[in-house]
């Protein structure tokens, strides 16, 4: 079988895989302790992507019609119609119902639409895996931005086939980028292991092109060379299958295994899994065509492009309490929304028969239409709030708090400064009390520090629960490791029992240990991480809840606009849930004309009175 009609004919299966990627992103981020692998369905998206890029392209060459700039023309009319029409009517939506989501808006545009909007994100340190006061509607746009990289550099690559085809050799450009496919998996390897941040890792063009690279390696290979016996073939697909589908299950992206591999491992079995269905003696190209997965496939697009803006906004307003139904709403709205879209932007993909002129009556209204909605989103967009408003506020606070507690942990090996004896403790020395915890406790800190003068706090933003166990270790080290320890994890990201059991046996059953559960308005994980806080403390004695979150949830006025952090008031109270939890009782109050002068001494690391 010559190239031309390999790679010219329809390719069996790739829509179902497609429809089998996006729904597995979209249930993750719907149900992220369930599916915690659900996100490797984008890296799926972009071995199937580089694949098809490949066999497009030299069926074009082979049949004479392949041009650069008609390749960039109908990339554009792929990507940029269905895109317009997400950004625009999610920027209505956010003028409308949710306004504090504008705020910064303009600059994630210019990102998204000039296609490095990934690369905006890491300069922003938004991590991908603690979606909170980083997130915006307009997150999951990075893998797009991805893409679009690709796209322009990708007629090079194909330049240098072009010319080993004329010499009748074609294992050079596979080979380079097969190479270049390894380089990126070691990039990725190497910055997770150098800088320990997963969103650099997952974001950036240089560590996630390996996917692209390899499928458009695949692509480029003569069909010849790709093909096996129909036994093995069945073989390698069900354990490919498998394989994935266990990684999708069970691989936490934010766990050092996904950038040590298995990230590419993905790429791997996706590749492996597309090839067998190309194979017409195989069934499962056959199989995965069963109409609702090939419907969805070819929608998969529009699905992905949608999912992340009406996700943002129901989990935000919350117009459905119930979280079963709420995510029902959200699944018929993201494929209402993307049958429509898909409608709107690939016309003729309904309204008639290919090559029928038919359809063009409709062509002119859609595209006014659809001018004008985008014209109405820039106009939003251009009057958008800047500023954070509170939440600048709260960066500030963090942030000095962060330098605080950075400036008074003891180093490794250091002996623990005696505690003052000036405020009573009858039934607890707050100086043996180590607290653990992410964003929401940093935020806490003056108020904790009042509350349980002497105790240790290391907090900080973005902490998931797997952090903790380095932290455990360098506090041990410390010597600062109390008898009592307070954590407050789950604020970030779901966690389970058995993880969460895991933090527990690294501190030992001689540790009273308390757990602070996790609030916020918005985040949809809270009560995955809520019910493996009260198992875990339902099995372990020594473990009790500090439930926060009903608390909080009564007092929404406490919180800032982030609906997660706590402005005054609620520091304080957040402080005395936990002093009460703990049967410290408060210092009378100091009966003076003048109030008392606090004061923060960074030798001593303690809070002090001025009489």
């Amino acid at each position: 079988m010559n190239q031309s009609a390999r790679t010219s004919r329809y390719l069996p299966g790739l829509d179902g895989l497609r429809a089998i990627a996006i729904l597995g992103i979209v249930l993750y981020h719907m149900f992220p302790g369930a599916v915690r692998g659900g996100y490797l369905g984008v890296t799926m998206f972009f071995a199937l992507s580089g694949f098809l890029l490949a066999r497009t392209a030299a069926a074009n060459l082979d049949q004479g019609c392949w041009r650069t700039v008609g390749f960039y023309q109908k990339r554009i009319r792929r990507i940029y119609p269905a895109l317009l029409w997400v950004i625009a009517l999610t920027l209505l939506a956010l003028r409308l119902w949710l306004p504090e989501g504008l705020v910064g808006v303009r600059e994630e545009l210019q990102s998204i639409l000039l296609g490095y909007q990934n690369w905006w994100q890491i300069a922003q340190s938004q991590d991908y895996f603690s979606r909170i006061t980083s997130t915006s509607p307009f997150t999951h746009m990075w893998s797009l931005a991805v893409e679009l990289q690709y796209y322009l550099v990708w007629p090079l690559l194909f330049g240098l086939w072009q010319l080993e085809k004329k010499g009748e050799s074609q294992n050079g450009t596979v080979s380079v980028l097969i190479a270049l496919a390894v380089v990126s998996v070691g990039v990725m390897a190497y910055l997770y292991s150098f800088t320990g941040d997963a969103s650099r890792s997952y974001y950036g063009t240089d560590t996630r092109v390996h996917a692209l690279l390899l499928g458009s390696a695949v692509g480029l290979m003569p069909e010849e060379r790709l093909r096996c016996p129909k036994g093995l073939g069945c073989t390698l697909f069900a354990i490919c299958a498998a394989g994935y589908l266990a990684l999708a299950v069970l691989l936490d992206g934010a766990s050092a295994a996904a950038y040590y591999g298995l990230i590419a491992l993905t790429a791997v079995l996706s590749m492996v899994m597309a090839v067998l269905c190309t194979q017409e003696e195989l069934p499962f190209g056959r199989a995965l065509d069963w109409l609702p997965l090939r419907w969805l496939g070819q929608r998969s697009y529009e699905i992905y492009l949608t999912m992340y803006p009406v996700l943002y906004l129901m989990e935000r307003l919350r117009p459905i309490e119930n979280a079963l139904w709420r995510h029902l709403a959200e699944g018929g709205i993201i494929l209402a929304l993307a049958v429509i879209i898909h409608a709107l932007s690939v016309p003729k993909a309904w309204l008639a028969p290919a090559g029928d002129p038919g359809w063009k009556w409709f062509k002119r209204p859609a595209a006014i239409t659809a001018a004008f909605t985008f014209s109405m989103g820039l106009l939003i967009s251009a009057s958008a709030p800047v500023e954070a408003g509170d939440l600048d506020a709260l960066e500030e606070l963090l942030e000095a708090n962060r330098a605080q507690i950075e400036a008074t942990l003891p180093p490794a090996t250091e002996t623990p400064t005696p505690t003052q004896e000036a405020t009573p403790v009858p039934t607890l020395n707050t100086a043996d009390v180590t607290m653990v915890g992410d964003s929401v406790m940093l935020g806490a800190l003056s108020a904790l520090q009042e509350a349980l003068p002497g105790c240790t706090v290391d907090a900080k933003v973005s902490r998931q629960l797997w952090d903790a166990y380095g932290v455990l270790d360098a506090l041990e080290s410390s010597g600062v490791l109390g008898s009592t320890v307070v954590l407050a994890l789950g604020t970030n990201g779901p966690f389970s029992v058995e993880d969460g059991q895991g933090v527990i046996d690294r501190l030992g059953a001689e540790r009273k240990i308390y757990w602070v559960t996790a609030f916020g308005t918005s985040l949809s994980w809270q009560e995955q991480s809520n019910d493996s806080i009260r198992t875990i403390a339902a099995r372990n004695r020594n473990v009790t809840v500090i439930d926060w979150s009903a608390l909080a949830a009564d007092h929404t006025e406490w919180l800032y606009s982030d609906g997660i952090h706590l402005q005054g008031e609620g520091q304080q109270a957040y402080a005395g849930m936990i002093r009460d939890a703990l049967g410290v009782t408060p210092p009378p109050p100091v009966e003076t004309d003048s109030a008392p002068i606090v004061i923060w001494d960074t030798e001593q690391g303690i809070m002090v009175s001025d009489p």
